[in-house]
C-alpha cells in the first residue's frame, strides 16, 4: 500500500507531499487537485508498469533506459496533449514531471516522465532506486471516476481496453464487464451479492457473456423478474460499479473519484462504510476524492486531508467541522486571493470600497494601492451563490483559516444608530472591527460643498447656478444651523439617519437630480477636498493599514 506521495511539475502541483496514513478521503472545494492526486498515482502505475515491459534493470551511464508511450496508451489521464500534463503547460524535456510513491513496504520509487512530443513521452525510473528496488516495487491501482451513463449494450472486451476506457472516464461503458470477471469468482460474486443484498435488497443474476453483448441483470426480490441493469437508477449502478472494482481488483489501491456521485444523502453514508468493509478484506487502499458533507462527517478526522492550498492531514473533529464549513462558503477564488493578499476586508456594499478608493485617492493615502490593487474583500454578510442565504463574516473568516491561518481580517461596519455594534482593537491578528460612528459610510458624503461641486460636475458649469442655488436651499430648511456652520461635527441627524435612502436623496432630488443611483455616490467622494473628508476617513484608512500590518 501507498504510505506517502510526492509531486513534482505535475498539472497543478509545483512540488508537494501527500502522507497518507491507510485510508484518506481527499476533501476541498473543487479545482483544488483532488483527482489530480489520483491522476497523478495512476499515472506511476501505469509508466512503471510500462518501463519494466524493457526488462532492462540496469543503469546506463547512471541512468534508466527510458520507455516510449503513446498518448493513446496512457490510459490514467485523458488528455488531448501532452504537455497538458506538465505545470503551467511548461513542457521541456530537461524539466520532467516527478511522481515518487513510498510504500507501506519501505521501497521508494520516483518516475520520470519526460517530454518527447505532444503524442509521445519517455518514462524510467529516477537514479536514486537501485535496481533491486525498482525489480522488487509492485503496486496495483484502480482510477475509478464517477459513472457515466451506462449503455444498453456492452461486448465483452480484454483487461487492457477497460483500463483504457477507465482512463477515458467511461466506467458505464465497462460495467457490465466488471461483473463477469466478478462473477468468474466464487469468492467475489459472493461478496458483491452480500454488499448489493445488504444495501438495496436486490438479488444480481449471474451475467451472461456467451452472445456478441453481455446480459447483467438483477432483480428486485426474490423469485421476482429479471431486470435488465441499464433501467436501475443511477445510484444503484454507481455503487454496483465501486464494489464490483473491490471485489476484483483484490489487494489494490482504489483511486475513487467522488463516490458519492448520483447517491442520496443516505446512501452516501452507508457506502463509505461498504467500502471500508469490503476493502479491509480485500487488503486493499481506498484513496477517496469527495466535497460530500455526510462521507466527511464519516471519516475519521486522521483520514481526512484537506485540499486548499497544499494538502494537509487533519487531526481532530473540530479541524473536520470548520472543513465542511468551508465547503459550504469559499469559493475557489476566495481559496487563490486568500493566499496572495495581505488580508480580507469586508464591507457593506462594493459601493463601500467605490467610496474608499475614491477617498485614499484624494488624500494619497498610503491605503490607496491596497485598496486599488491588492484587495480581497467580502461582503459582511458573504452570499456563496445568488438567492442563497448569507454567511455571516465571521464564520467566511473562520473557513479561510483552513487555507491560511495568520491570514488578518477586518470587517468594516455602518454605525446603524446601534451602539452594541463596536469596534475591537486593531492589533493585526484575526478578525478585527472597525465601526462608523456615523449612521454608514455615505453619511460622511453629506457636505454642502462637496454636493455642490458635485452637481456643477454633473450637470456643467454654465447650467450649475440654479441648481446648486437649489442644493442650498434644501440644506438651509431641512437641517439644523449647526450642521450649516460645521458639517463635519457630530449631529444626530447623521447619526440616526440612512444617508444613502433619506439624506443624499432628497438632497439631489432638490438640484435636479433625481433618481441618481446609489452606485454612482462614490463620485461625490471622488470630488470632495481634503478640508471636505472627515477626520475618522483618515482613522479608517489607517485602520486599515494596522489591520494587515501595512
Amino acid at each position: 500500500m501507498i504510505y506517502r506521495v510526492g509531486l513534482r511539475r505535475f498539472k497543478r502541483f509545483g512540488d508537494v507531499e501527500f502522507v497518507l496514513p491507510g485510508h484518506v478521503v481527499l476533501a476541498g472545494p473543487n479545482n483544488t487537485g483532488k483527482t489530480t492526486v489520483l491522476q497523478a498515482i495512476a499515472a506511476w502505475s501505469l509508466a512503471l508498469n510500462r518501463w519494466k515491459q524493457l526488462n532492462d534493470f540496469q543503469r546506463h551511464g547512471g541512468a534508466y533506459t527510458r520507455a516510449p508511450i503513446a498518448r493513446q496508451a496512457f490510459s490514467a489521464v485523458p488528455l488531448r496533449a501532452f504537455d497538458l500534463l506538465w505545470r503551467g503547460r511548461d513542457y521541456d524535456y530537461t524539466r520532467p514531471v516527478e511522481i515518487e510513491i513510498q510504500s507501506a513496504a519501505g521501497w521508494t520509487v520516483a518516475m520520470e516522465l519526460i517530454a518527447d512530443s505532444t503524442e509521445q513521452i519517455y518514462v524510467r525510473p529516477r537514479a536514486s532506486a537501485t535496481p533491486d528496488v525498482v525489480r522488487g516495487a509492485r503496486l496495483t491501482t484502480v482510477f475509478v471516476p464517477a459513472m457515466s451513463g451506462l449503455g444498453t449494450e456492452e461486448p465483452l472486451y480484454q483487461r487492457p481496453k477497460v483500463d483504457q476506457l477507465l482512463g477515458q472516464a467511461k466506467p458505464g461503458d465497462v460495467l457490465r464487464n466488471l461483473l463477469v470477471q466478478a462473477s468468474g469468482s466464487d469468492q467475489a460474486w459472493a461478496g458483491l451479492q452480500e454488499s448489493i443484498r445488504r444495501l438495496f435488497s436486490f438479488e444480481l443474476v449471474l451475467p451472461d457473456a456467451t452472445g456478441p453483448h453481455i446480459l447483467a441483470e438483477y432483480r428486485e426480490r426474490p423469485g421476482g423478474p429479471a431486470l435488465d441493469i441499464a433501467s436501475a437508477g443511477s445510484g444503484f449502478q454507481q455503487v454496483l460499479m465501486l464494489l464490483a472494482f473491490l471485489e476484483t481488483r483484490p489487494g489494490s489501491v482504489l483511486l475513487l473519484d467522488e463516490p458519492d456521485a448520483h447517491l442520496h444523502v443516505i446512501l452516501q453514508d452507508a457506502i463509505y462504510s461498504e467500502l471500508r468493509t469490503v476493502a479491509a478484506r480485500q487488503r486493499s487502499q481506498l484513496v477517496i476524492a469527495t466535497h460530500s458533507e455526510v462521507i466527511i462527517n464519516a471519516v475519521e478526522p486522521r483520514e481526512l486531508c484537506v485540499m486548499l492550498d497544499r494538502p494537509r492531514m487533519l487531526a481532530t473533529t473540530e479541524e473536520r467541522e470548520r472543513l465542511i464549513d468551508s465547503l459550504r462558503v469559499l469559493s475557489h477564488t476566495d481559496i487563490m486571493l486568500a493566499l496572495d493578499a495581505p488580508g480580507v476586508l469586508y464591507l457593506e456594499d462594493y459601493t463601500d470600497l467605490e467610496i474608499l478608493r475614491a477617498w485614499a485617492r484624494m488624500l494619497d493615502h498610503a491605503a490607496r494601492e491596497l485598496l486599488m490593487t491588492r484587495l480581497f474583500w467580502k461582503r459582511t454578510v458573504v452570499e456563496t451563490r445568488p438567492g442563497a442565504s448569507g454567511v455571516p463574516a465571521r464564520d467566511h473568516y473562520e473557513a479561510l483559516r483552513l487555507v491560511r491561518d495568520d491570514l488578518p481580517a477586518l470587517e468594516l461596519v455602518d454605525g446603524d444608530a446601534r451602539p452594541e455594534i463596536q469596534s475591537t482593537e486593531i492589533t493585526g491578528y484575526g478578525l478585527q472591527r472597525l465601526r462608523w460612528r456615523r449612521y454608514e459610510i455615505e453619511s460622511y458624503l453629506v457636505h454642502p460643498d462637496a454636493l455642490a461641486r458635485f452637481v456643477e460636475k454633473t450637470v456643467g458649469a454654465a447650467a450649475a447656478a440654479p441648481h446648486v442655488a437649489d442644493l442650498r436651499r434644501h440644506f438651509e430648511e431641512n437641517y439644523p444651523p449647526a450642521f450649516l456652520r460645521d458639517p463635519l461635527g457630530d449631529h444626530a441627524i447623521l447619526e440616526s439617519m440612512k444617508a444613502r435612502t433619506r439624506l443624499l436623496p432628497p438632497a439631489l432630488t432638490a438640484a435636479g437630480l433625481p433618481r441618481l443611483p446609489y452606485t454612482r455616490y462614490h463620485e461625490i467622494a471622488a470630488v470632495m477636498t481634503r478640508e471636505e473628508i472627515h477626520v475618522e476617513v483618515v482613522e479608517k484608512l489607517d485602520g486599515l493599514m494596522r489591520a494587515f500590518r501595512l
